[in-house]
């Protein structure tokens, strides 16, 4: 069992090789916690951050529609506006939408 030189390095050797073990088994045991720890505090912060954006933004699911939703419609005829479009471009529509009159910007050039 122990072979012709002896008994391995020695009882200091051997008192000593636990001491190493002992503190790389500490050190592996505190970066598992710490990984443990960074993951909840990402699945914490995560979970509030989205509970605020729905409640910011609303749910992503649809709604159910009630009885007097489903019996009105909300689509409105497309032809008033078009002929409202119209007219703005040739400049006879006061109520035209500001943003079909403007200009889109032009990038400035780069100054040094």
């Amino acid at each position: 069992m122990y072979g012709p030189i002896g008994h391995g390095f020695g009882l200091l050797a051997g008192i000593l090789g636990a001491i190493v073990w002992a503190i790389g088994m500490f050190i592996v045991l505190a970066i598992l916690i710490a990984l443990i720890v960074l993951l909840a505090r990402f699945l914490w912060v995560a979970t509030k951050a989205a509970q605020r954006y729905l409640e910011l933004n609303g749910s992503p699911a649809p709604k159910a529609r009630t009885a007097a939703q489903a019996t009105t419609t909300t689509t409105a005829p497309a032809a008033p506006e078009r002929a409202a479009a119209s007219g703005a471009q040739r400049g006879a529509g006061a109520g035209a939408p500001a943003a079909a009159a403007t200009k889109p910007r032009t990038p400035k050039p780069p100054t040094s």
